[in-house]
């Protein structure tokens, strides 16, 4: 146990200074999108739209209606020197408390993986803010967060999930207006081919949150395909949601029967590590031609939430929205949000 500790410790340090030997850079020449939204682009009457809020990272704030939907958010931001420190990682309850918008309403908090960058704050979010969610991820996930979250409000969703091309299973908000399905995915190595953090599995509840970085292990990763529906049951909206690049066509949509079938109105892309994949974005986009495309996980994490935006270090964000553009259709747009911009997106009547 000692020495694959310490063979952690050295992936994760030689992953360090190859990741500081370059600085984040600024955002001043990068297409950055601030809050002019898709709705007012193509007049559309507001109550026939979704609100979407960039929350940074893997974070969005999804509303429909009287309904809303969380994917995981870091706002504590934890800088290298403290991750490099060893000292205890918690979160940063101050910060979490000025920046989180109003969340009392979220009753689904959707969870990609479980590394430090996505589920640090949630146990705080749910505690404080989201008083009425439930929080959705992997074993792994309800694993970590067992001390800090009534088990009653977690909940595994590895039996659920779609495989491939076999689907999985549908989990419906309480009024039967939002639902998901977890389609396994996975998580692209961090940097030369390597894996800085622990994959884990857990398979039992720690007795307290992990107090380094190397305690928050990734566990199964999922995307997410979620659906806003109407007063008759039928798709309104359909997004599909990724919180770490995977190789194609890993993390896709399952084979769905006819009468679930939808053109995808809004894909959420994971700029972090694209790198490291081959053919992403271009494998997801050119296969399923999302409406509306967002660009997350893109700014640099290890900054103070109080500094000004910069980009994720060692990740060339022009590359990927070339590739993006080169397989995008005609009608198709795609937007680089700051984080805590809110955007409204039009719902598309049959």
């Amino acid at each position: 146990m000692i020495l694959k500790h310490l063979q952690f410790m050295h992936v994760f340090f030689t992953g360090l200074a190859m990741l500081l030997a370059g600085c984040a850079t600024s955002i001043d020449k990068l297409p950055v999108f601030t809050g002019e939204t898709a709705l007012s682009q193509e007049n559309v009457c507001e109550r026939k739209a979704v609100s979407v809020q960039y929350l940074g990272v893997g974070g969005h704030l999804f509303r429909y209606g009287n309904d809303a939907l969380m994917t995981a958010p870091l706002i504590t931001n934890p800088t290298f020197l403290k991750l490099a420190s060893f000292t205890k990682l918690k979160t940063d309850e101050k910060l979490v408390d000025r920046f989180l918008p109003p969340v009392e309403d979220v009753e689904i908090i959707l969870v990609g993986h479980s590394h430090y960058d996505h589920l640090l704050d949630v146990p705080y979010i749910m505690k404080k803010h989201a008083t009425k969610s439930t929080v959705y991820g992997s074993k792994t996930m309800g694993h970590i967060i067992a001390s800090a979250v009534d088990k009653t409000r977690i909940a595994a969703i590895d039996e659920y999930a779609a495989k491939g091309r076999v689907p999985g299973r549908w989990i419906y908000n309480r009024n039967r207006t939002i639902r998901f399905m977890p389609i396994e995915s996975e998580h692209a190595p961090h940097i030369a081919g390597l894996k800085i953090l622990p994959t884990g599995p857990y398979r039992k509840d720690l007795e307290r949150l992990p107090r380094t970085v190397f305690g928050w292990a990734e566990g199964t990763t999922f995307a997410y395909l979620i659906d806003l529906l109407d007063n008759q049951g039928n798709i309104a909206f359909r997004i599909h949601y990724q919180d770490a690049t995977s190789n194609p066509p890993i993390g896709f949509i399952p084979k769905l029967p006819p009468d679930e079938e939808k053109r995808l109105d809004l894909e959420i892309l994971c700029v972090a590590s694209f790198n490291q994949m081959k053919n992403y974005p271009e494998g997801l986009v050119s296969n399923f031609q999302p409406r509306y495309i967002i660009l997350g996980h893109w700014e640099d994490f290890f900054r103070k939430q109080k500094r000004p935006v910069k980009a994720l270090r060692t990740t060339n964000i022009r590359e990927f929205i070339k590739r993006l553009e080169s397989v995008m259709t005609g009608d198709s747009k795609w937007f680089l949000p700051l984080p805590f911009t809110e955007m409204q997106f039009p719902i598309h009547e049959k």
